[in-house]
């Protein structure tokens, strides 16, 4: 009688614990693909967030100015008619003063720096060293392909604030409907 006895592991088993191995391996790399997307969409809330708390800090600064200056949409690719706060020019590579501006002009001032990208502008993105700078957190955010990233909407002295953002997730996937996400802020005045 004689006796196999089997010495180390056969090819099969090899290949069954490589494919194992392989397959849990393509699940933590998904799961760190949504890791990063979910993170990609917190910082886009987290972007909203502070461009709409930062539009609600200079209504309470400027609460002499009018609702109406605040809830009329600024036309975003040309630059502001007048500017209420001092800013670089990345053009002429000098700093601009301010001019003196009435609080309907400075609320005006504030919403379009709220809603607006700089680089979007017509006139900045004529210049290739303008177009390329980030100047405020809307630079920053991804704007849904319908409607405003940012509206502002007044009842009875209560304006609420809407910021709205193409999911990253959505845009990673290449998909024809996007999906928008949005954040709201009330503001009493």
């Amino acid at each position: 009688m004689t006796r196999n006895a089997q010495h180390g592991i056969t090819m099969i088993e090899v290949l069954v614990t490589l494919l194992v191995f392989t397959v849990g391996l393509l699940g933590v790399a998904a799961l760190q693909l949504n890791a990063l997307k979910g993170t990609a969409d917190s910082n886009q809330r987290s972007q909203a967030t502070w461009v709409m708390q930062e539009l609600a800090e200079r209504m309470r600064a400027n609460s002499v100015g009018a609702e109406s200056s605040y809830t009329t949409a600024p036309n975003c690719s040309t630059l502001p008619t007048t500017w209420c706060a001092d800013h670089f020019n990345p053009i002429s590579g000098a700093k601009v003063n301010a001019a003196t501006c009435t609080s309907d002009q400075m609320a005006a001032f504030d919403r379009w720096e709220a809603q607006c990208s700089y680089a979007a502008s017509t006139t900045y993105a004529a210049n290739a060293t303008a177009a390329a700078g980030r100047y405020t957190s809307t630079d920053f955010l991804t704007a849904p392909s319908q409607g405003a990233a940012l509206t502002v909407n007044a009842n009875n002295h209560l304006i609420t604030l809407t910021s709205r953002w193409k999911s990253k997730g959505d845009e990673a996937k290449q998909q024809s409907s996007e999906s928008v996400l949005s954040a709201s802020l009330g503001v009493r005045r």
